[in-house]
């Protein structure tokens, strides 16, 4: 569903950094709308410093245009600029409080605790007046669906915050039976429901219905297009999953998931630490019972996966926390046992820079800075 929740507070608007404006006195030469869709041609091309200008363009003619403010705060989020992205969200929720969720969803993600639960239940209301008010025409059939998935979505981010955060709320079990059938009800298709639910019952000691959960979740996308990341759980969902599967002892199918996700995205440091952890767990599997060469074998893979992990982590700054220590430390504790192997594999990564179209370079070249949020 995003970025995860980090407990920033915001103190009351502040400038975002490095947005540039001309003399406001002139007459505006573009429109509002074309703005905005410029700004969004931008963010898909990953110019967020670009877009972050458009969108302040769009915010100095219209201050209270909640669009503008929306797409000026996911940019600045996917910048690691979280606390001007927050004003510029409470800024929406001050001017339309009643209509789109989508501010909600990320506010919730950056809150904590029971603040997050508001958050995402605010969101949850008013996907819920979008949809009240859908047609129930054919042509709007995909629209209610993107909206009830978003929201059973919603409910899964709630559950997860009383199975953590909220853990010792005095009515946090009911609240997460509650708000999963809440999810159920409106998607009964959601995968993550199911997910979420199978982690509930292992908090419950249930593993047998947590594996019940678990494959109901998994044969309502296994026999999807995998390449198409509308159809299934998103990466980190399946991640997830994956911890899932181990916690249930499940490690064959965790190896099957993760080569899935292997092939999706061979530079995710925790695919590649789970990797090692899985077949680290099957060499202990055959302390007693395998040969000697074959738990070796097993452990040598492991060490392979833990030190691409450990190189990656090093390579993309990957924020340790505690993945990599525990990486660290089973690779030494593996050279103990089997004699260490080198990993001289280096790969190249670099993205291609996007022009700037001429027509826009009055916009994109401005040179004051632009208050947004306030």
């Amino acid at each position: 569903m995003g970025p995860r929740r980090g407990g920033s507070e915001a103190k009351g608007p502040k400038k975002a950094k490095g947005v540039k404006k001309d003399a406001a006195k002139s007459s505006p030469a573009y429109s509002i709308e074309q703005l905005l869709v410029k700004t969004q041609e931008l963010m898909d091309d990953n110019d967020y410093e670009t877009a972050l200008k458009f969108a302040a363009k769009a915010i100095e003619m219209n201050e209270n245009n909640t669009q503008a403010l929306l797409l000026a705060a996911i940019i600045q989020l996917e910048s690691g600029e979280v606390e001007p992205a927050i004003n510029c969200l409470l800024k929406c929720v001050e001017i339309s409080p009643d209509r789109g969720f989508e501010k909600y969803m990320y506010l919730g993600q950056f809150a904590v605790e029971l603040e997050a639960v508001k958050y995402f239940q605010l969101g949850v209301d008013a996907m819920q007046r979008d949809l009240d008010e859908l047609s129930t025409a054919e042509s709007a059939k995909d629209q209610a669906a993107s909206l009830k998935r978003k929201m059973a979505e919603a409910y899964v981010a709630m559950t997860e915050i009383y199975l953590t955060d909220c853990c010792f709320e005095e009515d946090a079990e009911k609240r997460c039976e509650e708000l999963l059938q809440s999810g159920l009800l409106i998607d009964p298709e959601c995968p993550e429901v199911y997910q979420t639910m199978a982690s509930v019952r292992l908090s419950q000691n249930r593993p047998d219905d947590a594996r019940d959960c678990v494959a109901k979740s998994m044969a309502l996308w296994a026999d999807k297009d995998l390449t198409d990341p509308t159809q299934i759980p998103s990466y980190e969902n399946r991640l997830a999953l994956v911890r899932l599967l181990l916690e249930l002892d499940d490690k064959e199918k965790a190896l099957g998931l993760l080569e899935l996700l292997q092939k999706e995205d061979d530079e995710s440091i925790d695919a590649w630490y789970l990797f090692g952890w899985t077949y680290h767990l099957q060499s202990e599997d055959l302390a007693t019972t395998g040969s000697d060469e074959d738990k070796a074998e097993l452990l040598r893979s492991a060490r392979e996966c833990f030190k691409q992990a450990i190189k990656l982590a090093n390579m993309l700054g990957y924020e340790n926390d505690g993945l990599i220590d525990h990486a660290l430390e089973l690779v030494a504790a593996i050279d103990a046992i089997v004699p260490p192997s080198e990993d001289d594999d280096e790969e190249d990564e670099g993205a291609p820079a996007v022009p700037n179209e001429p027509e826009w370079d009055d916009v994109a070249s401005e040179d004051e800075d632009v208050e947004m949020g306030s």
